[in-house]
């Protein structure tokens, strides 16, 4: 048997499943690497590893009676077929590619960390000076468990632990990437050129976190608003008014509201309803100059911001980047937080460019741009000026190609801006032609009146909702 290679199967019915997992070896890398260190530590690896992607891949794969293979490649698959978690493990990854290679990855993986492991000392045979390197690992008790305790609840090490949470999560990640994929048109076989490591780690966040859980379900809810606020619009109108809804942005509210404020009778109950933003407001829906440029959003990650916020936000982004790339439009996401403190990630066909305030840049693959600004979070103060001269960079380095941009700015804190600042970026808005769309969360409505500087339109809201999600799409 070459090495890599599957050998004998302790299963029956698997032949599809072996023969879909040797064809990714022959062009996965990482894979072939596994197989090959799996090998030099305990020989059968390849043909157990085989065994583990048929039983999470292959619905109709069975146990067999075990003769033929290797005793601990039949124990180790005997547990899998018997033990409940992974059998609703396998229920999730059955018939998925993606999902059962990375479940198998991660499985052989763990499992050869732990074949790899020293012996306990006391146990430990006097190593002899002439010994392989690659000397097979004696197995002299196997245990799967999350957590192993000997009776007097002191901790016993295992030569095998294997953890269904991490497989877990490997499924979860490569499920939502996979689906990210899809949505985007990317190659899903772009998950596999990330680095294990980084997969696995990814896998450990989604089994754990319910927060990116979350992310992802918004991005497909809202990618799927995005497009049906895009069919909204009626082409080649300047200003179309469809509907009026509340708020608090002043220069949508109709005049009725306004001529409240010349009776001292009402005008007390302008300003209550106008802190509840209340106020009754046109509800634009095609507003001149959207559709044509850039999308740019600038993503507040300071501490206020971790939570349900940081999720909507960066949901809403993920969702531009959907429209601008079935528009064509260049796209871009900053993320921000203290002064010179932010990294901006710029998605220009297939590849991304990341730079830090370092001048620092780095190319990914769209699947990484994704998943780094899904992920990345500061979690310090917040500064404004910072992540609108990186804007304002992004546009002016891109040419004309780069005119008519649309700047998307996600807060829920407030911070002042120089004076310097507020008259340089004026002149930068009409020389470069680009609008600020600005969206303040959580946040006292005063407490926008920085954002108004710079703004061509502010909204505020008590949470980042589907409503505000419409508001931000119909904005661009």
């Amino acid at each position: 048997m070459a090495p890599g290679e599957p050998g004998r199967s302790a299963l029956r019915g698997a032949a599809r499943g072996r023969g879909t997992l040797s064809s990714a070896l022959r062009r996965d890398n990482a894979l072939s690497a596994l197989c090959a260190r799996g090998a030099a530590v305990y020989r059968p690896f390849a043909a157990l590893l085989a065994d583990v992607f048929c039983f999470f891949y292959a619905p109709g794969a069975s146990l067999g009676d075990g003769s033929g293979c290797d005793k601990l490649q039949h124990l180790v698959l005997k547990y899998l077929y018997e033990s409940p978690v992974y059998g609703a493990l396998r229920h999730r990854a059955a018939g998925k590619y993606q999902e059962s290679l990375s479940a198998t990855e991660e499985f052989g993986n763990r499992l050869l960390e732990h074949l790899a492991r020293p012996a306990d000392p006391g146990d430990r045979k006097e190593a002899r000076a002439d010994a392989a390197p690659t000397e097979m690992a004696e197995i002299k008790n196997l245990t799967f468990a999350d957590v192993v305790t000997a009776g007097s609840g002191g901790p016993v090490d295992p030569s095998l632990l294997v953890l269904a949470k991490r497989v877990e999560g490997a499924i979860e990640s490569a499920g939502v990437l996979t689906d990210l994929c899809n949505s985007w048109g990317i190659d899903p076989g772009q998950i596999r050129a990330m680095p294990w490591e980084q997969r696995s780690a990814l896998g450990a966040k989604m089994a754990n976190s319910a927060s990116l859980k979350k992310l992802a379900e918004l991005v497909g809810r809202w990618r799927a608003l995005a497009r049906a606020r895009k069919a909204k619009r009626t082409p080649g109108v300047p200003e179309e008014v469809q509907d009026v809804s509340l708020g608090d942005d002043w220069p949508l509210f109709v005049p009725q509201e306004l001529a409240a404020l010349a009776n001292s009778s009402l005008r007390y109950d302008f300003y209550l309803r106008m802190i509840d933003r209340a106020v009754t407001q046109y509800d634009p829906q095609s507003p001149d100059g959207r559709g044509k440029g850039p999308i740019l959003v600038c993503l507040d990650t300071s501490g206020s911001m971790s939570g349900d916020r940081d999720i909507s936000a960066k949901a809403a982004a993920l969702a531009l980047y959907g429209i601008a790339k079935k528009e064509n439009r260049p796209f871009a996401a900053i993320l921000f937080s203290s002064r010179d403190e932010w990294i901006s990630f710029l998605f220009s066909g297939s590849q991304v460019v990341s730079r830090t305030v370092s001048g620092e840049e780095a190319k990914l693959s769209v699947l990484e741009g994704i998943v780094q600004t899904a992920t990345f979070f500061f979690g310090g103060g917040t500064d404004y000026e910072s992540p609108l001269n990186e804007a304002v960079r992004l546009i002016g380095g891109g040419g004309t190609a780069w005119g008519h941009a649309d700047i998307v700015f996600i807060t829920d804190d407030y911070c002042d801006v120089t004076k310097e600042f507020t008259e340089r970026f004026a002149e930068q808005k009409r020389s470069m032609d680009f609008k600020v769309f600005s969206v303040i969360v959580g946040a006292r409505a005063q407490d926008a009146r920085t954002l108004r500087k710079f703004s061509d339109r502010v909204v505020s809201a008590d949470q980042f909702d589907d409503e505000v999600a419409e508001r931000v799409f119909d904005a661009i």
